[in-house]
């Protein structure tokens, strides 16, 4: 409870040292900072708790929360006024040339939250000379400065710099290692490559998850094999990174690779590598995708059926069918977007008992799939049903769906339905209607030229003037 305490304390503190901006001269929202504020919140951090100064850098840049509001919103009434300013204008890019010569002098401060700090202000900072400045830190005789100086040109995707980041590559310090090869990640710079993949083999943990990271940004496939390597990296990071980084490639060749991890013995692994074949979207890991919506952790039964619904191939349908029943309402859901995106018609039964779910996100994607299916022509009385679910958009997309399945047998239903007290039922329900033919459908549409929406009368109209043709 004490740690709380100081920590707010501390916060508080910090946020108190801003000096106020009077009402009358306060600066355009799009400013950043000056030169003597940023001085000051520098100052500030650096005799911060640790833990108050790393939250405090996580973010810059960022404008959530009140601050991204020209009126504050959802805080308290007695908040700290100058502190709550600043923090405004520290969510924006500084210009004022005066704050480069500060921050390059901050790249050399012993504490690193404030060279972290530093680093990204001037990776940001907009005044041209800026780049210029960083690149010439990247040559510091200090192996912090141009670790941080590194991180600033990163921050900056300062192609210019590519020559120096890749000569950096092989610095006596592994700090700047690591940063450099980040920082070509940043840059996607194809040439990277090769250099890139000479240090796979670091002893370094960092320095190979930081190339690991880096080739994934870089996503050519050239560096593939490499990474199916680090697969089998002794550090799972490393091995979740390659997953992860083999996925943003999105070759088949990683196919194989990403497989024979699916049993690794990390769980982050494990998952990474059903993300990744996902996004590589090869059938030939469907069927052993399949297996591992069984699988204890409902993270991975996610993973697994939105991977699936990306691949699209049809073999696992029973196995997707059988997951509407599993435990967990976020996996129902996620196996019902997935039958509709693999769109066979024989997940229709299965899909026409999850319309039933009590758990409306599991409804409203199951009615969904039903849309998509192919070759289903015959409405089941669940989705029929469905236009009457207390939830207006699932009975909306009920109608969608019935529609797209052209059964003759909801007219009835969709012509109830396009009475609904919710216009946008009623829009879709005529919709519907328009694409159905036989029975009573005319009577409906010729009722709906009385709607009090004038869309709903216009297509209504449009229907009817087709069927006359």
């Amino acid at each position: 409870m004490l740690d709380v305490l100081r920590w707010l304390l501390l916060s508080i503190a910090l946020l108190s040292l801003a000096e106020p901006v009077p009402a009358e001269s306060a600066r355009p929202l799009a400013d950043g900072p000056d030169a003597p504020q940023i001085e000051r919140w520098l100052g500030s951090l650096g005799a911060a708790d640790p833990l108050v100064c790393e939250m405090a850098v996580d973010s810059l840049g960022n404008s959530w929360g009140w601050s991204s509001r020209r009126v504050a919103v959802g805080v308290l009434h007695d908040r700290v006024g100058p502190g709550f300013e600043a923090r405004r204008q520290l969510g924006r890019h500084s210009a004022d040339p005066q704050a480069v010569p500060l921050l390059a002098g901050r790249l050399a401060d012993p504490n690193p939250c404030v060279r972290r700090a530093a680093a990204i202000l001037l990776g940001s900072h907009l005044d041209p000379g800026a780049a210029k400045v960083a690149r010439e830190r990247l040559h510091d005789a200090s192996p912090v400065v141009r670790e941080a100086a590194t991180m600033a040109v990163g921050e900056r995707e300062d192609h210019e710099a590519y020559d120096e980041l890749v000569r950096a590559l092989g610095d006596d310090t592994v700090g700047v290692v690591r940063m450099s090869a980040w920082a070509l990640g940043e840059l996607e710079d194809p040439r990277a490559v090769t250099p890139l993949v000479g240090l796979l083999d670091s002893a370094d943990t960092g320095a190979r998850a930081a190339t690991v990271w880096a080739l994934g940004e870089i996503e050519d496939a050239r560096a593939v094999a490499p990474l199916a390597k680090r697969l089998r990296d002794a550090d799972a990071g490393v091995r979740e990174l390659a997953a992860s980084a083999l996925g943003e490639i999105e070759s088949r060749e990683a196919t194989a690779a990403l497989l024979a991890v699916l049993d690794d013995s990390d769980l982050g692994v494990r998952r990474a590598a059903v993300r990744a074949l996902g996004e590589i979207e090869d059938p030939q890991s469907a069927v052993p995708l399949a297996k591992l919506l069984a699988d204890d952790d409902e993270e991975l039964r996610v993973s697994t059926a939105h991977a699936l619904g990306e691949i699209e191939d049809p073999r696992p349908v029973p196995e997707l069918a059988r997951a509407l029943g599993d435990r967990s309402a976020e996996v129902r859901a996620a196996a019902a977007s997935a039958l509709g995106e693999i769109e066979d018609a024989r997940a229709a039964p299965a899909l026409a008992k999850a319309l039933s779910d009590p758990v409306r996100e599991v409804r409203e994607r199951a009615v969904a799939a039903f849309g998509e299916l192919d070759g289903l022509s015959e409405a089941p009385p669940a989705l029929i049903a469905a236009l009457a679910d207390r939830d207006p958009e699932i009975r909306a997309r009920a109608a969608s769906a019935l529609g797209e399945i052209g059964d003759p047998a909801a007219a009835p239903a969709l012509g109830r339905a396009s009475k609904d007290e919710v216009v946008e039922v009623r829009r879709k329900a005529v919709e519907a209607l328009a694409q159905l033919h036989g029975g009573n459908v005319a009577d409906f549409l010729v009722a709906a030229l009385r709607d009090g929406d004038p869309q709903v009368r216009k297509r209504a109209a449009e229907a009817l003037g087709d069927r006359d043709e």
